[in-house]
């Protein structure tokens, strides 16, 4: 349910705030680069409060000389604690709105990374992203939390605003980090009213969509295009590397560490430009679009399971899953998952738009839907039951994703294994005649994985392309 149909608000054109889908989140992040660029209303010296404390951690850290023990290393490390921030449902649980990031490992993490960037030669910080590009295990997330904490009391008045306008009812939330004091050094409790998220009983935070985006502005892989750009010559005299492919982060790290010029230039270069947010319109990584598709899809054909026994729960959600096929491919659902230039969408797009499915037919049916551990990056997606009795497991993946299939004789049976489940659907999403040819090896793979688990699990094709046989059929 997105936040506009628990409150009954109709939304206009005046209306710049990010809709949330409250049970689930949405892979997008705050961009602190784009409250930089266009800092409005409440929002108004957000740069500078952010920056405050950044360079209060940096003095702290710079004095400490990185002894990690030191008084002035620790206060560091305690200031620089950012829990998930769960109340904008926002960022990579695909199944849920709670992640798996620890706020006091990150208080570590941002730390050393600080101190490495001292080590770096940075001396000067207008955009604390640029520390990321410096550390291998500083993502969108993270960036997102950072500053979704440090800027929670002005996403308390903005959600205040918009809820009393639209007249939604709020309640009084403590939190003991409310605000940083950049005066008396230290974090101040505070309590704001706010909506109730049903799902959790949490707050709700709003977040204008203009802030918003898929990737950072300034991230480790724009940094690499950049320097492939504009140093392409240095890059293979000096590191040997090959400019033509993707390069994983540690070797992004290793340059920028190096060349503390060319991550200034960077910085530059990125503050020339007009700062973008996300395209919900187009909404290219389909990471929006899906959620109303799939209600609009489940509200015009209802399905009502009368469930008593472990064959009945299978049947419902045998049926769930063909549900999405036939939405797919009957339906023109398909045309979620490519874009305007004729390229397929990424995996999480499918993803998103099996869940919404998968979702509002186990809302309608009083069926529990739950994430599992790093969905999407792990080997099963999410997981359907009644109580503890019915269970069954659900996976989507692309017919083209090699590394998957290449890995799932080796990570599914010890899953599913652990996991005492006896059933559950792998969802294979063709796109191409090269994406056909693989389905007879990846039922074999299936097939293998669930006799060494011994469970059954059924594969089920989907035919996400146009003007060719359905995969289904095969």
């Amino acid at each position: 349910m997105r936040f506009s149909e628990c409150f009954g608000i109709k939304r206009n054109k005046k209306d710049k705030w990010f809709d949330p889908v409250l049970s689930v989140d949405t892979p997008l992040f705050v961009d602190p680069f784009l409250i930089y660029d266009d800092e409005q209303s409440v929002f108004r010296g957000s740069h500078t409060e952010i920056n405050r404390f950044f360079k209060l951690m940096f003095k702290l850290i710079a004095k400490s000389g990185g002894r990690k023990f030191s008084n002035r290393y620790q206060k560091a490390v305690s200031d620089l604690v950012f829990p998930e921030v769960e109340e904008i449902c926002l960022g990579y649980t695909a199944a849920g709105t709670r992640g798996a990031g620890s706020g006091t490992e990150l208080g570590s993490i941002m730390a050393s990374a600080i101190w490495d960037a001292i080590q770096a030669g940075m001396v000067h910080i207008e955009h604390f992203e640029e520390v990321a590009i410096l550390r291998e295990n500083i993502g969108p997330d993270r960036i997102s939390d950072i500053t979704a904490n440090l800027l929670r009391h002005r996403l308390a008045r903005y959600t205040q605003q918009i809820c009393r306008k639209h007249k939604v009812p709020l309640a009084q939330f403590k939190y003991v980090r409310a605000r940083y004091s950049a005066d008396k050094q230290r974090w101040i409790a505070g309590t704001f009213e706010l909506p109730v998220n049903p799902y959790n009983k949490k707050a709700i935070l709003l977040v204008p969509e203009f802030y918003l985006k898929d990737l950072p502005t300034i991230n480790a892989v724009d940094f690499w295009d950049y320097c492939v750009s504009f140093h392409s010559a240095e890059l293979r005299r000096e590191f040997n590397f090959d400019i033509n492919r993707n390069l994983p982060k540690k070797e992004i790290v290793e340059i920028a560490r190096k060349h503390a010029l060319w991550r200034s230039a960077y910085i530059g270069y990125q503050e020339s430009k007009r700062a973008r947010s996300y395209n919900f319109t187009r909404d290219k990584k389909g990471f929006v679009r899906w959620y109303d598709a799939s209600k609009s899809y489940v509200d015009s054909n209802p399905v009502q399971f009368t469930i008593n026994d472990d064959s009945s729960f299978l049947k419902a959600v045998e049926m769930m899953v063909g549900e999405f096929r036939h939405f797919v491919e009957e339906n023109a659902g398909y045309r979620l998952l490519w874009n305007d230039n004729g390229t397929s969408k990424s995996e999480k797009a499918a993803q998103l738009l099996f869940l919404g499915v998968v979702k509002h037919y186990c809302q309608a049916n009083n069926i529990d839907i739950s994430p599992e551990p790093n969905i999407g990056r792990g080997p099963v997606d999410f997981k359907v039951s009644i109580g503890f009795g019915l269970r069954s497991l659900l996976e989507l993946k692309l017919a083209r994703n090699g590394k998957f299939w290449n890995n799932a004789r080796k990570q599914l049976p010890t899953y599913l294994s652990s996991e005492r489940i006896k059933s559950g659907f792998f969802v294979v999403i063709t796109f191409s005649e090269n994406d056909t040819k693989r389905i007879r090896g990846i039922k074999a793979t299936v097939t293998l994985a669930a006799k060494a688990a011994k469970c059954d699990i059924q594969t089920v094709i989907v035919d996400a392309g146009a003007d060719k046989p359905s995969a289904s059929k095969l």
